[in-house]
């Protein structure tokens, strides 16, 4: 199969485009697919550990009320037995007051009583002075004890502040270690409920033993955490995930799978462990995220902290169990993909073909064509006419439009042909044309001439032929005569009047030496039979070669400048009357100047300060005078240095207008 072939390239291009639609989808279907899936399963994730926050919340809160009613029912039984110890020692208070004992004796008796009083295993009464000194107790040990050094569990001086409290309150609770050198945990955690007995100013107290209580609410957490293990080592997330449970004593609630138990010291890229990463991690009991990369990594972790029983809550599941899901997809794909492009790949070569055929037919008769005559009309094979009825799609018109190109090609050609031989013809007709405008300029002065006089002249058309013209000749008495004039329009026509106006100043010249006489004379010969109007603005000039005496005559024309021989550049702004050609019998005055030694003359057209640069800013007065200005030079170089210049000022600008430029210099 040719690769320069239409058909391999058909072919070739169905197969790269369903390479890319395949690559596009499966790719966006990988990035959009595994994302959706990820977040998924990581919703998934997070579910569950709001649900296993959510029971572990509801477990601690049944532990917690379990707790508080236990608490609760050992303070009921500690105010009941306060309230027979208040009632005994108001009994001995009332007797001492009816003088039936003395006061003395009433507390004996009061603290003998407390001494024996016998309420539970654990469970004893004492009463404390204003002192802190333990004056009766059921604890032999608390006897004259004083308890100023005692501390409860918020870190208060006990007897003081439970004093105090009773006092204000009328009871109060508080739980401490006993005995008072086992502060630091050693002793036995016990809670006790105070009174205060004001006619005495004693503070009696019912203390028990927080032991049943502590062991009570372990066994009950003990439970609770064998319950959540049984649960959450039986749950598996993703495909192989799972949940662990580290408490900050470094237990192990819920411990990892023993193949994963390594996983909390592995190390990640940076040299941190999974477990140090975890305890940077503290969000307030919210769920936070992040991705591991050490084990057999890469692992999404989602963990909270549980503050109240201390735990730290952990899912792991493998990146790879995520994107699984995916992953099959894309291969069904794959495989989908695969068949559909076998199927496409069987139907681009059948259409391949059948486009070709008659298109292989198109490109044998067009290589024969350039062997044709295409100026004579011919035959067309009657297996390409067919091309068109035979196929209605592209190919049928494409071959429509080449026959339809053929036909007008052979038109075209003759067409061509005859429109070549008219242009070649006008062509030389306007270069016979142009050859005699040239012709028509003046030849150059005699060598006697040219000692009394520096005279330079150009003419540059800004087409084939130009409606610009200069003529200099001198007259019958010795005098020099010159003209410069601008016809109004330009190509052929003003090229025809231009050497009508030429003719004219000749012909008037040979009878008539005054400029503003010559110029009358013109005018009214250019404007006798004008049907189109034109006009040209001429500048004749008189000079005396001997005195430099100038007499001209303006029409019109662009003022001309006298450059002195210090550069000072002087304009000959008179004008004589209108432009020749536009009314009969019309008077032009005479203007005269002196040119001394030294100085030159400069007539000019518009086609110079008009000249435009690629910005269409126009080259001007200004420029000009200044490129005057500079110290007179021969005319020839005068000439050639202003042209230069607004050759360079135009920087490639097509010309738009003649430019005509005359020189005189007087030695």
């Amino acid at each position: 199969m040719s690769l320069r072939s239409l058909r391999s390239k058909i072919f070739l291009l169905v197969v790269a485009l369903l390479l890319a639609v395949a690559a596009f989808v499966m790719l966006t279907s990988q990035r959009n697919v595994t994302r959706t899936v990820m977040n998924s399963e990581r919703h998934a994730v997070s579910n569950v550990m709001e649900l296993v926050l959510r029971d572990a919340e509801a477990r601690w809160g049944a532990l917690l009320a379990d707790k508080i009613s236990t608490v609760r029912s050992g303070r009921r039984q500690l105010m009941q037995s306060g309230t027979v110890v208040a009632a005994a020692l108001g009994t001995y208070a009332d007797l001492a007051e009816r003088g039936i004992m003395t006061p003395g004796a009433a507390k004996g008796m009061a603290r003998a009583w407390i001494n024996h009083l016998k309420l539970d295993d654990r469970r004893y009464a004492f009463v404390y002075d204003a002192d802190f000194q333990v004056l009766a107790s059921g604890n032999p040990d608390m006897i004259d004890r004083d308890l100023s050094s005692l501390s409860d569990f918020k870190n208060r001086p006990l007897a003081q502040a439970l004093l105090e409290e009773s006092r204000t309150s009328g009871y109060g609770f508080a739980i401490y270690r006993w005995p008072p050198s086992a502060q630091r945990g050693d002793g036995e955690t016990r809670y006790a409920y105070f009174g205060y007995f004001r006619p005495w100013n004693w503070v009696f107290a019912i203390s028990d033993s927080a032991q049943d209580v502590i062991e009570q609410i372990q066994t009950r957490r003990e439970q609770l955490e064998n319950s959540v293990r049984d649960t959450l080592s039986k749950l598996t997330l993703a495909q192989s995930g799972f949940i662990f449970i580290a408490a900050d004593d470094g237990r192990m609630i819920v411990p990892p799978p023993e193949a994963r138990a390594g996983l909390l010291d592995a190390k990640d890229g940076s040299g941190e462990t999974l477990r140090a990463l975890l305890a940077r991690q503290d969000g307030g009991g919210k769920l936070q995220s992040l991705r591991f990369e050490g084990g057999d990594g890469p692992w999404q972790i989602d963990s909270a902290r549980f503050a109240p029983l201390g735990w730290t809550v952990v899912a792991v599941v493998p990146e790879s169990d995520l994107t699984a899901p995916a992953r099959e997809l894309l291969n069904r794909q794959a495989l989908i993909f695969v068949g559909m492009m076998l199927v496409a790949l069987v139907c681009a070569w059948l259409v391949a073909a059948r486009i070709v055929r008659p298109l292989e037919t198109l490109t044998h008769y067009a290589r024969l064509l350039p062997e044709q005559d295409l100026t004579a009309a011919s035959a067309v094979p009657a297996h390409i006419a067919a091309l068109p009825d035979k196929h209605k799609d592209e190919v049928g018109r494409l071959a429509a439009s080449f026959l339809f190109m053929d036909r007008k090609l052979r038109e075209n050609v003759a067409r061509l042909m005859r429109e070549t031989t008219a242009r070649e013809r006008f062509e030389s007709e306007l270069n016979i044309a142009r050859a005699i405008q040239l012709g028509l300029l003046p030849v150059p002065l005699s060598p006697i001439t040219r000692e009394q006089i520096d005279l330079n002249a150009v003419m540059l058309p800004a087409k084939e032929v130009g409606g610009d013209l200069y003529d200099y000749f001198t007259l019958p008495d010795g005098r020099l005569c010159l003209a410069i004039g601008d016809v109004s329009d330009k190509g052929v026509p003003a090229a025809l009047f231009m050497a009508v106006t030429r003719t004219l100043i000749r012909a008037t010249a040979e009878d008539e030496t005054d400029p503003a006489l010559i110029m009358q004379k013109i005018n009214n010969r250019l404007s006798e039979n004008n049907p189109n109007m034109m006009f040209v603005t001429l500048l004749i000039g008189v000079l005396d070669m001997t005195t430099g005496e100038l007499k001209w005559a303006n029409a019109g024309h662009l003022p001309p400048a006298v450059v002195g021989a210090d550069g000072v550049v002087r304009l000959l702004e008179g004008r004589s009357g209108p432009a020749c050609g536009v009314q009969e019998d019309l008077t032009y005055r005479c203007l005269s100047t002196v040119l001394a030694p030294g100085e030159m003359l400069v007539g000019y057209t518009d086609g110079i300060t008009e000249a435009v640069n690629p910005q269409n800013a126009q080259y001007g007065d200004p420029r000009l005078l200044a490129v005057l200005s500079n110290p007179p030079v021969p005319a020839a170089n005068l000439a050639k240095r202003l042209l230069e210049d607004v050759q360079a000022f135009a920087d490639g600008a097509e010309q738009s207008d003649d430019i005509t430029l005359i020189v005189i210099r007087r030695p």
